[in-house]
């Protein structure tokens, strides 16, 4: 097992895993960048596609950008757009998408869906197909994530995300609080109301 350094460039076909309490950040030259959680797998399959068999990553786009295929064990999904999203394997297989920044389309199969700065879905397994959107609390989500917080280098729209948040805190004020889990199956997920006392 070899240790990355900063500026060390990955051959294709490698594979990474991020120990406990520990992250990962890729910076392309390009301006993608790529963060790894803690106990994270990721394989390098090809340029711009990435096998997530456990753990979870955020993935932003620049302007312009290619687009970028990450797969689960049952999922393969295309991300494309100017944005910045988390992903998570789910128990199914599938895969979970939190937008955080800008509005990325996904694409699974022949169905594609735009996820925003707020919004949550899943992927479900084989192809098939997405759950409805959920609205998630992003100021929640900013302040929280290890993947945004605990990195030494802040990311680049850090201030617009926190704008976007206070925008959405006035556009959701009136809903109700609950939280959002895995996918157990391939058509339904977790959704706990949180009872207010």
């Amino acid at each position: 097992m070899d240790t990355l350094g900063p500026g060390q460039s990955l051959p294709q076909g490698a594979s990474l895993f991020v120990r406990d309490e520990s992250g990962l950040e890729l910076r392309l030259p390009t301006g993608e960048i790529l963060r790894l959680g803690a106990l994270t797998n990721v394989e390098l399959k090809q340029p711009r596609a990435l096998w997530l068999h456990k753990g979870a990553l955020l993935l932003a786009l620049p302007e312009g950008s290619e687009a970028f295929q990450v797969s689960s064990p049952l999922s393969d999904l295309k991300l494309l757009g100017q944005g910045a999203v988390m992903l998570g394997v789910t128990q199914s297989g599938g895969l979970k998408v939190v937008g955080i920044h800008g509005a990325m389309t996904l694409e699974l199969k022949d169905e594609r869906i735009k996820v925003g700065a707020g919004e949550l879905v899943f992927a479900f397994t084989g192809g098939s197909g997405f759950s409805r959107k959920v609205d998630v609390e992003l100021a929640t989500i900013v302040q929280t994530a290890t993947l945004i917080r605990d990195f030494e280098q802040p990311l680049p729209f850090l201030d617009e995300m926190m704008k976007a948040a206070q925008r959405q805190n006035r556009r959701i004020r009136d809903r109700y609080r609950a939280l959002v889990g895995d996918a157990k199956t391939d058509q339904e997920f977790e959704l706990k109301i949180i009872k207010e006392e």
